[in-house]
């Protein structure tokens, strides 16, 4: 079986993972200088949620990394995005009329 996981990093702080999303599928293309909204991820490290739709954070994507290995008997697919706070407005495509 496939798995992807999609691990996102604040390169603001110690540049470590603070979420992590899986699937069964593939996500989206990335690409740098991509806006990256949090909208209410639950945080690794028992964080908890530090956003959410009606202030949510956001983030421009600074780099990606990828990684794919065997674990198991299932192959892993990791996509690594290396994110830095955007301070700008939010996108007028998530702008609520």
């Amino acid at each position: 079986m496939t798995k992807y996981e999609l691990y996102l990093c604040d390169v603001s702080g110690k540049n470590e993972p603070i979420a992590k999303i899986e699937s069964i599928s593939q996500f989206n293309s990335f690409s740098i200088e991509d806006r990256f909204d949090d909208h209410g991820w639950n945080r690794l490290n028992g964080i908890g949620k530090i956003a959410s739709a009606t202030d949510p954070k956001r983030y421009i994507i600074h780099s990606i990394k990828h990684t794919i290995y065997y674990d198991k008997d299932d192959l892993l697919i990791q996509c690594w995005l290396n994110l830095e706070p955007h301070q700008g407005e939010t996108s007028p495509a998530w702008k609520q009329q």
